[in-house]
């Protein structure tokens, strides 16, 4: 198996403490950035709306809000499960974890996917509903970029489960149904509560 694999399949046993928190905080500052550039919020661990406006710190806020609190509902569940579990190695989880969202963000949320999206969206808008006004590649390019979107939502779960079963020193399968209702609990309140700037 080539090195590239096994950092995909596993980056918590591939990569040292201090490569993981360069490569999230890189990805945060790149997701900050796009906040910016492709105006909207993220306002969820992996949801993201559109707006028409968004000031130049938006990012920095938001994306460290959707880091700091699921990083701090999964260190108390871990703690209750593992009591010498580490703020340090759970906050790394979520920052390598989310650089996956910010490439799901990118892909869907680029000038030229939304242009194809408002494309589909105006021809619903007008009555169309089997969309034969609408041309073929834009339901193509649509299409492949949520079912790619859809499969590293799964990935973003996969590595949040892989490294917080390692943070935790857990083997039980049980484990794993925590973390994802953690994070989804996470996700709902975050969306909810709504604490983010435009």
């Amino acid at each position: 198996m080539s090195r590239y694999s096994q950092l995909l399949i596993n980056p918590f046993e591939n990569l040292s403490d201090r490569a993981m928190l360069w490569i999230g905080f890189i990805g945060y500052v790149w997701a900050s950035v796009q906040v910016y550039l492709f105006r909207y919020v993220p306002d969820g661990v992996f949801q993201q709306h559109l707006v028409s406006e968004v000031s130049w710190y938006a990012g920095l806020v938001n994306v460290a809000i959707n880091i700091l609190l699921p990083s701090a509902l999964l260190w108390g569940m871990a703690k209750a499960l593992y009591n010498k579990v580490r703020w340090l190695d759970v906050f790394i989880v979520l920052m390598l974890s989310q650089v996956v969202n910010y490439v799901v963000g990118f892909l869907l949320l680029n000038p030229y996917s939304r242009s194809k999206s408002e494309h589909i969206i105006r021809a619903i808008e007008a009555g169309d509903m089997t969309l034969e006004t609408v041309a073929p590649f834009d339901l193509l390019v649509i299409g492949v970029t949520s079912i790619i979107g859809l499969i590293l939502l799964v990935y973003f779960f996969y590595l949040l489960v892989v490294g917080m079963k390692i943070a935790m020193n857990s083997k039980k399968r049980v484990h794993a149904v925590w973390i994802v209702l953690v994070i989804i609990i996470a996700d709902t309140l975050l969306h909810l509560w709504g604490p983010y700037v435009k």
